[in-house]
């Protein structure tokens, strides 16, 4: 299970949910990858980088374009100082006027207005009870939004069982739009980031409606509000359970899942660039699962002048990869908690590797400049080719792949900045793949 940055389009709930999942999502792919010889990734020598293929489209090339800084948009640790001071002064000045008000003073868009000024304050007590008052009330308005703030609401509270029945709540009795799929998208995540087997059961919930949602060849907008979620992303939510399902050993119910998903989008040739490109590295990551990790070609490692720049024979109990390209900040800042991590569980013993890869535009995809190196230098980051990574199937970042002691793909998918500190979210993550009592990974 993994970790993916998700953001809900802002306007609709008033909050922009920036949400980290702990997710494996991801999808089956049509033609399975060959499984290799046995042996380490070393500098075995590799195709050269091919030349990208141009856009078809001018907005298909200026999305790409806008995709880095999207990337990098989504974490907060790449964000100015100005930018995390003027949301702490928000935050606080939301949490003083929920402070100031009542739940039972306000009715209708006034009621609906506080539950969002309270989440924002993260008062989450006020919030849910807002939500609820407005949901209570019988307005249509917002009340999917309602909804969502009362789920989100609970999520930060810790009542994960209430969070589950409000969800259960939303597939019967809302229309499945935009908003209720985000929502549980959300839930979602956060049940599978703490392990809750609560996760496979709404995520079975959700499934024929969702694939409903992806049949119908359209994005799913919200019923009432701004928001939407295109296809690309609804058939990623949909491909978590697949990958929850791979993950548990039932494969035949994976298959199915994948099946179904795939089925209802048709020929993906019609789809939006945007869509298509999220599917297909879905598809490439999902099919990964089981197989032994592509060969790829490694040009340095950044540890130390000694160090070997293979990964394997010995996978130990397991081998986290870490792969982002060289303007991910977010990603550079991992690298020193990731090495700690693999120094402290040297003895269990479990391998932690950065990949960083350069971004294709820039130089003409060469290797990073070493004056561009100075933050990750003397971590254990390795320098690969842009053409190697895309065997992975990358479309968001930091990506982490797990493999397990015989060196098979166990675990895909995009890990939060912190995945590694403190009370490692990672090392639960191993220790639960490995399935053994004596594997206890240790935080830093």
């Amino acid at each position: 299970m993994q970790n993916r940055i998700f953001k809900k389009a802002a306007g609709s709930a008033g909050v922009a949910l920036v949400v980290v999942t702990t997710a494996a999502l991801l999808s089956a792919q049509s033609t399975p990858l060959s499984v290799l010889e046995q042996q380490p990734v070393s500098t075995t020598p590799a195709q050269p980088d091919a030349p990208k293929p141009l856009a078809e489209l001018p907005g298909e090339a200026y999305k790409e374009s806008v995709r880095p800084l999207e990337v990098v948009r989504s974490s907060m640790e790449n964000w100015s100082d100005a930018e995390v001071g003027a949301l702490a002064v928000g935050i606080r000045k939301a949490g003083e006027a929920c402070a100031q008000g009542r739940a039972t003073t306000y009715s209708g868009d006034d009621l609906f207005d506080f539950a969002r000024l309270c989440s924002l304050g993260q008062d989450w007590n006020d919030a849910e009870t807002a939500a609820q008052t407005y949901i209570a009330g019988g307005a249509e308005a917002h009340r999917a939004q309602a909804y969502a703030l009362k789920l989100t609401a609970q999520v930060h509270l810790n009542g994960m069982d209430d969070a589950v029945k409000t969800a259960n709540e939303m597939l019967a009795t809302l229309p499945y739009d935009a908003e209720v799929a985000y929502a549980l998208r959300y839930l979602k995540d956060n049940l599978e980031k703490a392990s809750n087997p609560a996760v496979v059961t709404l995520g079975v919930e959700e499934h024929l409606t969702l694939v409903k949602a992806l049949a119908t060849g359209k994005a799913l907008a919200a019923t009432h509000g701004d928001a939407v979620i295109g296809l690309g992303a609804l058939f990623e939510s949909g491909a978590e359970l697949a990958f929850l399902e791979r993950y548990s050993g039932d494969e035949r119910g994976a298959a199915i899942t994948m099946g179904e998903l795939e089925g209802a989008l048709g020929d993906p040739a019609r789809l939006p660039w945007e869509d298509r490109t999220r599917i297909e590295g879905i598809k490439t990551q999902y099919a990964l699962l089981g197989e032994r990790m592509p060969q790829i070609e490694i040009k340095r490692a950044l540890l130390s002048k000694t160090s070997k720049t293979q990964i394997g024979p010995d996978f130990g109990v397991a081998t986290v990869l870490v792969l982002f390209p060289d303007w991910c900040t977010q990603c550079r800042h991992m690298m020193k908690p990731l090495t700690q991590f693999a120094v402290v569980n040297g003895d269990v013993p479990i391998h932690a590797y950065g990949l960083m890869f350069p971004d294709e535009a820039k130089m003409g995809g060469q290797l990073t400049h070493e004056d561009d190196l100075k933050d990750v230098q003397g971590t254990a980051t390795m320098l690969i080719t842009a053409w190697a990574a895309k065997s992975f199937g990358a479309i968001d970042y930091p990506l982490a792949i797990v493999l397990d002691a015989e060196g098979l793909v166990r675990n895909v998918g995009v890990i939060s900045p912190d995945a590694f500190d403190g009370d490692s979210y990672m090392g639960k993550l191993i220790k639960q793949m490995a399935n053994k009592d004596d594997v206890r990974p240790k935080a830093e």
